[in-house]
Order: structure tokens, then sequence, then C-alpha cells
């Protein structure tokens, strides 16, 4: 596994090196209502594949199409910019993440802050760490004292009644951030600085490496599949409030 940690280092420094060169220009190259697709998902996809593909291992990306709809038993999954309207506007939240999963679980995790350049990084069993520091979730125990990280993906439902519902949700956390990328929304949970993740019709590249984070940083996950598709209901957050949370939000 440390072999593996390596080569998904390499490939996210390399991708962070596409990135810099597309910083003042994304080149978008087709917006459809609630995403945009950039040249800069496409190389930094390119620059990823090419250090993942010696490893022999299927490779499931957000910017290659994927043969039926079921996650092979070992598989890389990688979202090569998480955040991609952020990245496009220069607010400075988006992410490099590369996850590897067996059997359906997330073993190994990377993330890439783009802006801040600061690699979070897990492995089953030998915890998570944001550069060289070892990171734990929150303590936090009670919802009326909790962060809440949400939003609103692309796949999502952006119908009234769900909206509402989500709004329903939210009043009984303390407060709700909504910064646009689920892999550092993820990072944030697995260093303490949020408490809790949920978000519905998420896919799953823009989580399978932030959940690897969570749980190695001694943090708890959910996961419900919408059948047919890649996307994912996901609740992430400490131990102390997992229970709490998933009454509330899981339905």
């Amino acid at each position: 596994m440390v072999n593996r940690l390596q080569i998904a280092e390499k490939a996210a420094q390399k991708a962070m090196e596409v990135a810099l060169c597309f910083l003042n220009d994304a080149r978008v190259l087709k917006s459809d209502f609630k995403d945009i697709k950039t040249l800069a998902d496409l190389r930094m996809n390119e620059s990823i594949l090419h250090e993942l593909e010696s490893t022999k291992i299927s490779i499931l990306s957000e910017e290659m199409d994927f043969p039926g709809n079921e996650i092979p038993d070992q598989c890389w999954i990688v979202d090569p910019l998480d955040g991609t309207y952020n990245f496009s506007r220069k607010y400075p939240c988006a992410g490099i993440s590369i996850g590897f999963w067996e059997n359906g679980n997330p073993v190994l995790g990377i993330v890439k802050d783009i802006f801040n350049n600061i690699t979070y990084s897990s492995v089953s069993g030998e915890g998570a760490r944001k550069n060289e520091s070892k990171m734990e979730v929150s303590k936090t125990t009670d919802l009326k004292d909790a962060i809440l990280a949400t939003g609103f993906p692309s796949g999502a439902s952006y119908e009234t009644n769900d909206l509402l519902q989500i709004v329903r949700n939210i009043q009984e956390f303390k407060k709700i951030r909504a910064i646009g990328a689920a892999s550092i929304m993820l990072c944030h949970v697995a260093n303490g600085i949020f408490d809790v993740y949920y978000e519905k019709d998420i896919y799953i590249w823009d989580v399978a490496a932030g959940l690897s984070l969570v749980e190695e940083a001694g943090g708890q996950f959910f996961l419900r599949r919408t059948p047919g598709t890649f996307k994912y209901e996901v609740l992430a957050s400490n131990k102390a409030l997992f229970q709490k949370a998933k009454s509330l939000l899981i339905k």
C-alpha cells in the first residue's frame, strides 16, 4: 500500500503542476446547467492517468468513460479537479482527489489543495495527515454547536421541495458552510475544522479520497447509492455526532 500511496502522491503532484498552468484561464469548453468542463480538467486527468496506469488497476475518473456502473473490487477513483467552477473563477477552493478502493471501501486517499499547496493523505490503519501533521476529527458532541459542510452538487435535484427539505435539516446546526468542493470539505472534517459533511446525489469521485481521510482521522461515514449511477448520498462526521446527524439527515 505504501507504493500505491507514493504513486498517488506523485500523480497528484504532477496534476498540480498542470493546474498551475491554467490558473489564469481554465479554458471553459462546455457549460451545461449547473456544471462546466474545462481544458484544465482534461489535461490534469491525462496527467493523473499517465501515472496510475502503471499499476494495471482499474481507474474510474470523472473525465473518462467507464464500462457499466459497478465499481471494481480494486479501483482508483479520481476527480482531477474538484471544484472546477471555483477554479475557473479563481475562488481559492479546489482540489485534486485520488482515492483507492477495495471491495467497496476507501483504503487510501490523497487530496491536493491546489490554491494552498497542501497535501492531505491517508492509508487504511495508518491515520490521516495534513502534509506531515496528523489529523483528528473534532470533539463536538451536539448538533447545535456543529458546523455542517454541505452543497448543491451538479447532479442534485433543484426542485423546490428538495431544497426546502435541505433548509429544514440545516436549521439544527450552529453554522453551515458550502464551499463548492466536496473533497476539501471532507478534508476539513478530517482536520476537525468542520464537524459534519452531508450531500445528496454527489458523485463518488468527489468523495472517494476524502472518506478515507475522515475514517483514518477517527470519523465515520454513511454511503447510499442511487441505483444505476455513480451518485451517492453521503454523510461523514466525528463519531460523537454521527448517529444524531444520520437520524436528522438520512430519510
